[in-house]
């Protein structure tokens, strides 16, 4: 029986305006009611401007951040979190004076550039509507500490790297550093240009079984559902997984089983199905 629903947002559970619309906050309600829980795992900070649009995080219990570094009750008591080792933080900054990389730490995020800076390394030559919309909402609503001496951040916990790539020399380059020094990072990429980087082994997979541990679950009572490159893990991991038939070909490859688009409800649907189902009605 399925106790525990954990699910992407961007590209899974959201749609396509990346929000959370009538049937999907009235759907996670339901869930709620008939004493399910349904978890968010996502690749985001899930602080302040992260959770516009968010409305059913109020009928959820706890959520899993930053690709598993971080999970952590709704009301933000921390049940585990893994941080990147400070002296490969420094290593990888300095290896790439070209990238302006963004350090999440579990309440902020700190840039060592200027705020029109990162705007400009971050954008200059990948142009795409995700990557401008993703520029402008940051820029405007982030809560973004700029001008920052990597020295200093680092006497934070980093839990999550994230950067853009804006050429594909930087690119090429990032990769083989990254795969070079597995030993300190693990990472995930999508568009092409957009590095999630986290601390040795940590992904989403990691995250869910920590929520699943803290809860006396087995994984058999989970279902999961992803869509994309820093799902795989998971997705390959548990018994009950679930990808939208829009979700890119890796996350197609380790689902168990594929459902509708993700645009079109496919996720709160298949999640309600599952639940009325095994309540008979």
């Amino acid at each position: 029986m399925i106790k525990l629903f954990l699910t992407d947002l961007d590209g899974t559970l959201l749609n396509k305006w990346h929000t959370a619309d009538n049937i999907i906050n009235q759907g996670v309600k339901e869930v709620e009611r008939r004493g399910y829980q349904l978890a968010v795992v996502t690749g985001r900070h899930l602080r302040h401007h992260q959770r516009f649009g968010l409305g059913f995080l109020q009928h959820t219990n706890y959520m899993i951040s930053m690709n598993g570094a971080l999970v952590s009750e709704c009301s933000g008591k921390v049940i585990a979190m893994t941080s990147i080792q400070p002296e490969a933080v420094l290593q990888l900054s300095a290896q790439f004076p070209e990238i302006s990389f963004e350090y999440l730490t579990p309440e902020t995020t700190y840039v060592v550039e200027k705020r029109t800076q990162h705007f400009v390394k971050g954008f200059k030559k990948q142009w795409s509507g995700k990557n401008i919309s993703r520029a402008i909402l940051n820029l405007t609503f982030g809560r973004f500490e700029y001008e920052q001496a990597v020295e200093n951040i680092v006497a934070q916990p980093i839990l999550k790297i994230e950067c853009i790539t804006n050429t594909n020399d930087s690119k090429q380059r990032l990769i083989q550093y990254l795969d070079a020094h597995n030993d300190d990072f693990s990472y995930a990429y999508n568009d092409n240009v957009h590095f999630e980087i986290t601390g040795k082994g940590v992904n989403k997979r990691k995250g869910a079984l920590q929520l699943i541990k803290h809860l006396s679950l087995h994984p058999d009572q989970v279902m999961v559902y992803g869509n994309d490159s820093n799902d795989e893990a998971m997705l390959a991991y548990f018994n009950h997984s679930v990808a939208p038939s829009s979700a890119a070909e890796v996350a197609l490859k380790n689902a168990k089983e594929i459902i509708g688009e993700a645009d079109e409800h496919a996720v709160i649907n298949h999640i309600l199905m599952t639940v009325r189902k095994q309540d008979r009605y």
